[in-house]
C-alpha cells in the first residue's frame, strides 16, 4: 500500500491560503477543520471533506518550524497521523540536510532518553511505523525537548530544540479524537 505522505500537507501549510481543488481549479481548500487545539508547539487537528458521497476524515498532530526565512527558506516538520488503525510518525526536512552523530534525540533534563534511527534520517520524509513509532511517541511524551543537530545543504550548522512539555497532552487528545472518528484502533 502506498503511504500518503504528510509532506503534501506540509507543502500546503507553507503555501498561500488558496490551493487547487480536486479538479485543478484554484479555490480555497475544501478541507473543513472540525477539531483544533494547540498544545504549546504541537497542534492536534482533525479535518474532513466530502469525496464521492462520503466524508473523508483526517486527524493528526503537527509541528512545523521555519528556521530560515526567505530568501533562504528552510523548514522542518513532524507529523503524527493514523494509517490502518496505527499511528505513524513522520519527519520532513530539507534536501541536503546532514544530521550529526546524535541526529534527532529526545531529552529529559538535557540527557538523551531516545533517538530517531539515523537510517531513517537519510531521506525525507522519514517515517516510523509500528513499534518504532509507538516507542518514539512514548519517549516524546516523557521528554522535555526534541533536539536536532544538523547542517543544511549549504553547510551551515543548526540546532533546533522543540519543547515537548505539552506533547503528552497533545498525544492524548489526538488519540481520543482519532478513535472517536474510527481512525485509530
Amino acid at each position: 500500500m502506498v503511504r500518503l505522505s504528510f509532506a503534501i500537507l506540509f507543502c500546503a501549510l507553507s503555501s498561500a491560503a488558496f490551493a487547487q481543488d480536486r479538479a485543478g481549479r484554484d479555490t480555497p481548500s475544501d478541507w473543513k477543520v472540525v477539531h483544533y487545539i494547540p498544545f504549546g508547539l504541537w497542534d492536534s487537528v482533525c479535518d474532513e471533506r466530502a469525496e464521492d458521497d462520503e466524508i473523508r476524515r483526517r486527524c493528526y498532530l503537527r509541528y512545523v518550524e521555519v528556521y530560515s526565512p526567505r530568501p533562504n527558506f528552510l523548514a522542518t516538520f513532524a507529523f503524527v497521523y493514523p494509517e490502518d488503525g496505527q499511528s505513524i510518525v513522520e519527519f520532513g526536512f530539507e534536501q541536503g540536510t546532514r544530521y550529526g552523530d546524535q541526529g534527532v534525540r529526545v531529552t529529559r533534563n538535557e540527557e538523551a532518553v531516545g533517538t530517531v534511527d539515523s537510517d531513517c534520517l537519510r531521506s525525507s520524509p522519514c517515517q516510523l511505523t509500528g513499534r518504532d513509532a509507538q516507542a518514539l511517541l512514548e519517549q516524546f511524551a516523557a521528554g522535555d525537548a526534541l533536539v536536532q543537530d544538523f547542517r543544511d545543504r549549504n553547510g551551515k550548522a543548526w540546532r533546533l530544540e522543540w519543547n515537548l512539555s505539552r506533547f503528552g497532552e497533545a498525544l492524548e487528545d489526538y488519540r481520543k479524537v482519532s478513535r472517536q472518528r474510527g481512525l485509530l484502533d
